[in-house]
């Protein structure tokens, strides 16, 4: 009998620390799931910018619920490129460390490879784990390893982040006339502030179009006028941008619906 119940004990003592071990295991991997690498709103943002070695600035503001890029240029942002860098600020975390037991300047924090700045709170960005290609992030005090799937969002060329449109939404034309061949033609103004390009490119310095491109000049609300110069050069249709200096890749439709009836696109 004593030994039934020296049994009984050691297994309900056994049943105790299996279930203990059970419990601080699961509260283990409770710990161990990825967190945000912040606890930002990114509603309540209203400046991003980013900054890296060897680019340039790329800084935006929200006015009245829309995005606009500020530098390196001052025009509308595509709102989903912000969204993408807001984004950053909720990535998962694998690891996190203090900052005082590593090698911040191994690791590229210090300084930062890249810095994104949302309003107050700047997100530094280092070098990748060498062994699973993890990106080392600082934040305050502490360092973050996260799985990278952001860095060309922060790498991005600036004209890529710009809204493709060749009217701001906000600023639709008054009027628009083409100069072509020396004869000036009225504009679709319809026409114009629907286009949208397929993308948007950087013009090369001292890029000069050839003399037949067809010069489109548009007056917006408020009198801000706004100038460009259609033209096809081998399969592409550009729009050119006079200031500042940008090329708008359109497909063939959309630039011929910018041109008055009965003009064709020099060849």
């Amino acid at each position: 009998m004593r030994r039934r119940t020296r049994h009984l004990v050691l297994a309900v003592a056994a049943a105790a620390a299996l279930a203990g071990a059970v419990g601080l295991q699961l509260r283990h991997e409770r710990t161990a799931l990825p967190g945000p690498l912040t606890a930002l709103d990114a509603a309540g943002i209203t400046e991003v910018t980013v900054r890296c070695r060897g680019c340039d600035t790329r800084r935006f503001e929200r006015v009245d619920g829309r995005w606009w890029m500020r530098e390196p240029y001052d025009l509308p942002a595509d709102p989903a490129a912000v969204d993408g860098l807001l984004a950053i600020a909720a990535t998962p975390v694998r690891t996190w460390y203090h900052e005082g037991d590593l090698d911040l300047s191994r690791l590229g924090l210090d300084p930062p490879l890249i810095e994104l700045q949302l309003d107050a709170h700047a997100i530094r960005v280092g070098t990748t784990d060498a062994i699973d290609s993890d990106r080392y992030i600082a934040v305050g005090n502490t360092v973050a390893r996260a799985r990278d799937r952001f860095s060309p969002r922060l790498l991005a060329v600036a004209e890529t982040e710009l809204e493709r449109h060749l009217v701001p939404q906000d600023g639709n034309p008054l009027t628009v006339s083409l100069s072509v061949a020396g004869t000036v033609h009225a504009g679709d103004a319809g026409a114009w502030a629907q286009a949208q390009a397929l993308h948007i490119e950087k013009a090369a310095e001292g890029f000069q179009p050839p003399a037949s491109a067809i010069e489109a000049t548009l007056v917006l609300a408020g009198g801000t006028p706004l100038s460009y110069r259609l033209l096809r050069q081998g399969n592409a249709y550009l729009a050119l941008r006079d200031a500042p200096a940008l090329i708008y890749v359109l497909d063939q439709a959309t630039l011929v619906a910018l041109l008055p009836e009965g003009v064709a696109l020099p060849q």
